[in-house]
């Protein structure tokens, strides 16, 4: 596993995880079925959620897996959504909440489903997405932090956030060092960090990784749930 000292790690308070933590939920294999978008989603009133706070429910309650790109919240301040909704599909339910927040939209590839602005979106987190990146491997055993330090290191990255002067940045918890228990490996040579990640939902035992810029003048770059 790679490893770079000079990844900045803050210690928050509450234990929130901010650089690629994710849930561990059974039920993602069932997911890949044709019929993905028909599976059923509990009636539900949610009340003053972020778009990213809403769309964890089908991460945490049925295991769905999720990409979600960010805006740039300088252009594009988070919404609050706020809706009471039946029992409904899965597309049904994604439709109802980016109409509540139209600056994003939604589709369903290879199995994820992603989500990203169609407005005030990040140049720079656009371009790490779209970035092809070398080989990852990650070890038996290894925790979910120390995958997040071997992505944010893979040399395509790293050379992209040093140009632009933007740091990654990771909230430790004891959650964040959670062991995985399962070695992988992604070695395709024309994977995109977006393809990687959504690799790494699909076949471990993460379901969700969210891309986000962070910092006063957006210095960061954080992958969270």
């Amino acid at each position: 596993m790679r490893r770079n000292r000079a990844t900045r790690i803050v210690i928050h308070p509450i234990g929130l995880v901010v650089l690629l933590l994710f849930s561990f939920v059974p039920g993602v294999s069932a997911f890949k079925e044709p019929d993905s978008l028909s599976v059923k989603i509990r009636a539900m009133a949610i009340k003053a959620q972020s778009i990213d706070q809403v769309l964890y429910l089908l991460v945490s309650e049925y295991g769905i897996p999720v990409g979600i790109e960010l805006g740039d919240e300088k252009l594009t301040p988070r919404r609050e959504i706020n809706l009471t909704l039946p029992e409904m599909n899965l597309k049904d339910f994604l439709d109802s909440v980016i109409a509540k927040d139209p600056r994003y939209t939604w589709k369903l590839e290879e199995g994820v489903i992603h989500v990203w602005p169609v407005s005030g979106r990040d140049t720079l987190l656009a371009t790490l997405l779209d970035t092809n990146v070398s080989p990852l491997a990650i070890n038996d055993g290894a925790s979910r932090y120390q995958v997040y330090n071997d992505v944010m290191n893979l040399p395509e990255i790293k050379t992209k956030l040093t140009a632009a002067g933007v740091e990654p940045m990771v909230f430790l918890s004891s959650g964040s060092m959670t062991k995985l228990g399962k070695a992988a490996l992604f070695n395709e040579e024309s994977l995109t960090l977006r393809a990687l990640l959504d690799k790494i939902v699909l076949e471990t035992e993460m379901d969700q990784w969210v891309i986000s810029r962070w910092g006063k003048n957006s210095e960061y770059i954080s992958l969270k749930p």
